[in-house]
């Protein structure tokens, strides 16, 4: 997109100049101003300012466009406005694009007739409103694209951070397993083995005795060893959320995610971590859709009133309805079953996520 904005830029600018060479030079501002304007808005970088700051930028730009026409009695400046409304469909509504659209084809006749004193250009006005539609209708198509990819992109990290848990918890459960075929196949086994041994040393007559005393004595350290592995693997290992976040966040695209840990977080309950992993993942979605921020931060610890604590917080412009969505009630549903506590909080700087437990270990 910058690289066709700078040739606009060049294919306007250039000749506009030209002929207001002879002209004060402040009638040459218009054109000089859009170009750094035209950098800062198409930067794809996001990381220095957000989106409140690229809005002010784009009221600007379309005040700047329309005092070039007071400049000339031209139409090519509206090649800008073109220009623009492929870049304001990335940033407003399809019936704010419209209004807009609506009212550049409007102002042009107007400057045309009222302050240049030229007959009304019918033809010029429907073929420029034209070509708004036409640029409208390329990048509306092109967002629902990118929209597209980036739910296949969120989507794919829902899945490894799903499949991290599960793999977590399927590695329980084998530990588990094996715990209990140690003790109820190879512990029993042993057992008889041993007792046989001491019956077979009691009545054995040397050399064979001290045979059958070594064996004896091997077997039961073999039992011995057998049961204290079999009681490390029933202590459950518990589950690591630093590892299921990292794989959710790692591949979100257009936002930056920070996290933060006080201590490492894990948790012995499935149900627990689960329930975490759902409220990242509707935080992450809900930005991405809603927001228009450019960071998020999760951030987890204990707190006084819980033993469990984390904050979802975005740089967004906050929710536009009071109420909240399915989304939101589902989570909330979530968290209650575990007897937690859930809360959030809109406002103009962000949004804001808080989910508490008690009686979640969390530490190592």
């Amino acid at each position: 997109m910058l690289i066709t904005a700078l040739v606009t830029w060049c294919a306007v600018a250039i000749p506009s100049l030209l002929a207001l060479s002879q002209a004060p030079a402040w009638t040459w501002l218009p054109h000089l101003m859009l170009l750094p304007l035209i950098l800062l808005v198409t930067n794809e970088s996001q990381q220095s300012y957000g989106y409140t700051f690229r809005y002010w930028l784009l009221a600007v730009m379309a005040v700047l466009i329309q005092c070039a026409g007071f400049m000339l009695p031209s139409s090519v400046y509206l090649i800008y406005s073109v220009m623009l409304i492929a870049i304001l469909t990335f940033y407003l509504s399809p019936m704010q694009s419209y209004c807009y659209i609506f009212f550049a084809s409007l102002a042009y006749p107007l400057t045309q007739t009222l302050y240049w004193a030229q007959p009304l250009p019918w033809v010029e006005t429907a073929l420029f409103a034209s070509f708004h539609l036409f640029s409208f209708v390329v990048s509306h198509r092109m967002r629902e694209e990118r929209a597209a990819k980036e739910q296949a992109q969120l989507a794919n990290s829902q899945l490894l951070a799903t499949q991290s848990l599960l793999g977590q918890s399927v590695s329980r459960q084998e530990r588990l397993h094996l715990a209990r075929e140690l003790h109820d196949d190879v512990g029993h086994q042993l057992t008889s083995l041993i007792v046989n041994l001491d019956v077979a040393r009691r009545t054995a007559q040397e050399p064979l005795k001290s045979q059958l005393q070594q064996s004896y004595t091997l077997a039961r350290e073999t039992l011995e060893k057998i049961r204290t592995l079999v009681s490390d693997k029933r202590t459950e290992q518990p589950l690591d959320l630093e590892t299921v976040l990292t794989e959710l966040i790692h591949h979100v695209p257009r936002i930056e995610i920070s996290l933060t840990f006080q201590p490492h977080p894990v948790t012995q309950s499935l149900s627990h971590a689960h329930c975490i992993l759902r409220a990242c993942q509707e935080s992450i979605t809900n930005t991405l859709k809603h927001s228009n921020a450019t960071k998020l931060h999760i951030e987890f610890g204990p707190s006084a009133a819980a033993d469990f604590r984390m904050k979802i917080t975005d740089n967004g412009t906050g929710a536009k309805h009071s109420e909240p969505g399915n989304g939101l009630l589902g989570l909330q549903e979530r968290v209650r079953e575990l007897k937690g506590d859930f809360a959030w909080q809109s406002s103009p700087e962000g949004f804001v996520v808080q989910v508490s437990f008690k009686e979640t270990p969390v530490n190592e």
